[in-house]
Order: C-alpha cells, then structure tokens, then sequence
C-alpha cells in the first residue's frame, strides 16, 4: 500500500457523474453535496490535515520510506472529498438494499488502523476514529452486497477479483443516479471526481505548470512543490 494511502483506504469511485452547477462555488462550508446531504470543508481539511501528517511521518520511518510517494497538499484534499463523496453514496446503498456490515471485519480492520489513531493528537483521535470507522462500515457494506449478489448466481466462493469487479461496478451505477455535486474548488471538472481538472483559469504553458494539472498527479512535480506545499 503506497504511504499517500495509509489514513483513508476505503477508495472513491472512478465512474463519472453529471455535475450540475459546477461553475459556482457551492458556498459556506459545503466541500459538497450528495443527494442533499452536505460534506464540509471542515471535514475535507481535518482528514487532509491527518493524512499528510501520516505520509510525512511515514517518510521519516526507515522501514516505510521506500514506499513513500510525495504527493500535493491539493491532491490530498481531492482525495479526501472524493472518499467521503463514496462514503456516503455506500451508505445511501446500503441503507436502499437493507444490508449490514460484516462486524467481525470491520474490528479487525479498525483495531489495526488503531496505531495510526494513537499517533494523532489526543484532541483528534475521537472524531479520526469516528470519521473513519463510517468509511470502513459503508464500504463493507456494498462488499455485502456484492457478496449476496454473486451467492444469487451461485458463486458461492468469489475471488477477490469477482468482489472487486462487482464493487466497482455497483458503485458505478449507483453514482450515475445520485444527485452530487462538488465545489470547483477541488477541481472535479466534467469527470466528476475531485482532482482530475485544473482549478486555475490561466493555461498552462510551462512544463511545471502543465505537470501541475496532469491527472493523475506526477510524483516528480509533487516533489518539486514548497514544503508547505506537499507532504512526504
């Protein structure tokens, strides 16, 4: 696992969506919105602000830093919008096809993401620990579903390809019917997905400033960035 994916592992969907009024900020403190219900900013930058502190703490660990890709403040931000964007579309599914999750995993999973809660602040570890037990349990519950979908075609022991694919494809449909929409600010552009479109209205010209709008994001460039600027 790449170090610039160690806080949030539960990952955003890649299927594109229809934005509606994507030309305007979305106001206030709404990072964005998903059927009605808003994400804040607040919320994007407390899991952006403890994942970059994670790759950075990662890059100082002898035994990670081999792993360790240095990646932009901006693209960690993207990041964290479009996996708490998947995280309520899960739960929005799961709620639709009266699932649970598996609880035996999501302990398992929880007890060893409990490091990474310990080395945060004493402050944060509360809401980190909330934050990110909600994207554990939606995600495993569309794994549910998955998993009754292809015991109905009398697959009763999937390989992790089989639930990945269908994962992937149950999330793709359920994006396209969903009403979300993302503030430009996060750079969603027509694909839906924050991250994949350039934020600034001038063109590009420079090779920095054309590797500074490549999706997906160029290591070298993220390393070339201000301290202030990326993380690892």
């Amino acid at each position: 696992m790449k170090a610039h994916r160690l806080v949030v592992l539960a990952a955003a969907g890649v299927s594109a969506l229809v934005l509606s009024g994507c030309s305007q900020s979305l106001g206030g403190d709404v990072a964005a919105t998903v059927d009605g219900r808003t994400i804040s900013n607040a919320d994007v930058k407390f899991l952006a602000r403890l994942q970059c502190d994670a790759i950075d703490n990662a890059g100082k660990d002898p035994a990670q830093s081999g792993s360790v890709q240095t990646v932009s403040r901006r693209q960690v931000r993207a990041d964290m919008v479009n996996a708490l964007v998947q995280s309520r579309l899960n739960a929005e599914l799961g709620k639709e096809q009266g699932v649970t999750y598996d609880r035996a995993t999501y302990r398992q999973a929880m007890d060893q993401f409990e490091p990474t809660v310990q080395a945060v602040a004493a402050k944060d570890r509360a809401k980190f620990r909330t934050m990110i037990g909600k994207l554990y349990q939606s995600q495993l519950e569309v794994y549910a579903i998955a998993a009754r979908e292809l015991g109905a075609q009398g697959v009763d022991k999937p390989t992790q390809q089989q639930v990945e694919a269908l994962v992937t494809k149950i999330q793709g449909d359920y994006r396209k019917q969903a009403d979300i929409e993302i503030d430009p600010i996060y750079g969603a552009g027509k694909s839906g997905i924050a991250g994949s479109d350039d934020t600034s209205i001038s063109e590009p010209v420079s090779s920095f400033a054309k590797a500074s709008v490549a999706s997906p994001e160029d290591a070298g460039w993220a390393g070339s960035l201000p301290a202030n600027q990326k993380c690892g």
